[in-house]
């Protein structure tokens, strides 16, 4: 009989403790933020940081992406300037590249490529673009590419390759028009895109493109254009 009542007793504890354990509440755990921040100013530290830097240009120039302010002071008063007191968006200073990426007539393709991410749909990409204070003098074109492969690096060799970043998430003045609709902003403006059709987050790179045909010093395009303020969100 003592058996039987210390069995009840025990199974009687076990539902208990059962029936407490399924009330119990469990906080939900909130996915990690990779969210960042690149003001780009100063160069030599957004490389530390991760970003790196890709000349293809076809004949290769003596400049690729550099400090927005320096080369800014250096054009004071010509046609070359992006003007102001301060020629950046927000910070100190931006990055630039200009037309010195390729030699003589080039065919530009100066890549600029983000820190590792950790990307999955809703996560978004922004950032401030412009070119010099009279877009009509010459036509700029810069895309934004996402590595949709793994989280490499690699953009080929050639000025016509992709590497790994073979989808574009945008595609600024493809047309290397001078003026008009579409015609590459020569004041600070904002692109904004959101991710989306990646199936599982995954870890990527994210580059920018400065892509213009007949270019160089000695081509019909390209003047040379500015990056400030890049965020990505992640949501």
């Amino acid at each position: 009989m003592k058996n039987k009542l210390i069995l009840i007793i025990g199974l009687f504890t076990s539902l208990i403790l059962i029936a407490f354990a399924c009330k119990k509440e469990t906080t939900p755990v909130s996915p990690p933020d990779y969210s960042f921040t690149e003001e780009f100013d100063t160069v030599g530290n957004s490389l530390h940081r991760g970003w790196i830097i890709a000349n293809n240009s076809k004949p290769i120039g003596t400049a690729s992406w550099k400090q927005g302010i320096f080369y800014y002071e250096n054009k004071k008063g010509t046609a070359d300037g992006f003007g102001a007191l301060n020629a950046s968006y927000s910070g100190n200073d931006f990055i630039m590249t200009s037309s010195d990426c390729g030699y003589g007539v080039a065919n530009c393709s100066n890549w600029l490529i983000s820190p590792e991410l950790n990307v999955k749909n809703g996560d978004i990409i922004s950032f401030y673009t412009r070119t010099y204070e009279n877009p009509a003098l010459a036509g700029d074109r810069l895309q934004v590419r996402l590595n949709v492969i793994n989280s490499s690096a690699d953009v080929g060799t050639d000025s016509n390759s992709v590497g790994n970043f073979t989808r574009v998430l945008e595609d600024i003045n493809p047309d290397l028009s001078i003026s008009g609709p579409g015609s590459y902003p020569g004041v600070w403006t904002k692109y904004s895109i959101t991710i989306s059709g990646i199936p599982t987050p995954e870890k990527s790179r994210v580059a920018f493109r400065y892509y213009v045909n007949n270019g160089g010093p000695g081509g019909v395009n390209g003047l040379g254009v500015g990056i400030d303020k890049f965020e990505f969100i992640s949501k």
